[in-house]
């Protein structure tokens, strides 16, 4: 409760907070795959902010990270690209030391919150995916087992060149 006083969050932050603050501190849960959506201005950037507080105060900032599609998305979070983060890049160089360098990276994250979600494209969706199962050599549950909280607005961003939205249907 110290970190919602902290950040005044609101009924829905509050909602989407204790999800995570839960999960985070329950013996072996289940995978957590979460939306957080809304239109811009709804506060999913504080609930970013408290989670990110929330695991620093225990000493466990290293089990939460923040991604994002582009640097400018990625700088408002504190985060990274997901493609910096991941090693994926246009030219699919993949070598054993860049996915040892991955794995250094991802190897001791619980959890990863990946904001404007709506700018990925199925395509890309799918290599997220695809590179965490290899890194984390964990090809038979989605992610490489890794948490993660997806946040955006369909509405508002699409994503970028000629791609299928993730919320197109296709």
């Amino acid at each position: 409760t110290k970190t919602i006083d902290v950040f005044s969050l609101n009924e829905e932050q509050r909602r989407a907070f204790t999800i995570v603050a839960n999960h985070a501190v329950s013996p072996r849960p289940e995978q957590l795959k979460m939306y957080l959506g809304g239109m811009g201005g709804t506060g999913k950037s504080q609930v970013i902010k408290a989670l990110t507080y929330f695991f620093t105060e225990r000493g466990e900032k290293y089990r939460f990270m923040c991604v994002a599609p582009t640097g400018a998305a990625a700088s408002l979070i504190g985060g990274s690209t997901y493609h910096s983060t991941l090693g994926i890049n246009p030219f699919e160089n993949t070598t054993a030391t860049t996915l040892a360098q991955v794995f250094d990276t991802l190897k001791y994250v619980d959890y990863i919150f990946l904001d404007e979600v709506s700018m990925l494209d199925c395509l890309n969706l799918y290599k997220i995916i695809k590179r965490m199962c290899l890194v984390m050599h964990r090809e038979d549950v989605p992610f490489g087992g890794i948490n993660m909280i997806f946040a955006g607005d369909f509405a508002q961003l699409p994503p970028p060149g000629s791609g299928s939205p993730l919320y197109s249907g296709n």
